[in-house]
C-alpha cells in the first residue's frame, strides 16, 4: 500500500500496464481539485475514496 501511488507501480505484468493511472489520478485530485486519494483495504478488495 505504500507504493500503490508512486509512478510505475503496477502488480500486473510488464506488457499489462505502464503503472502510471492511480499516479496521474492523485496528481489531478490533489493539484488541480484541492482534494485528497485515499485508499484502504476492505474484505477481499480495496477501497479509493475522493475527498474535496
Amino acid at each position: 500500500m505504500d507504493r500503490l501511488f508512486d509512478p510505475y507501480f503496477t502488480t500486473k505484468g510488464p506488457d499489462k500496464g505502464t503503472g502510471l493511472g492511480l499516479f496521474m489520478s492523485k496528481n489531478i485530485i490533489e493539484k488541480n481539485m484541492g482534494g485528497r486519494l485515499t485508499v484502504r483495504n476492505i474484505g477481499a478488495g480495496a477501497e479509493f475514496g475522493i475527498e474535496v
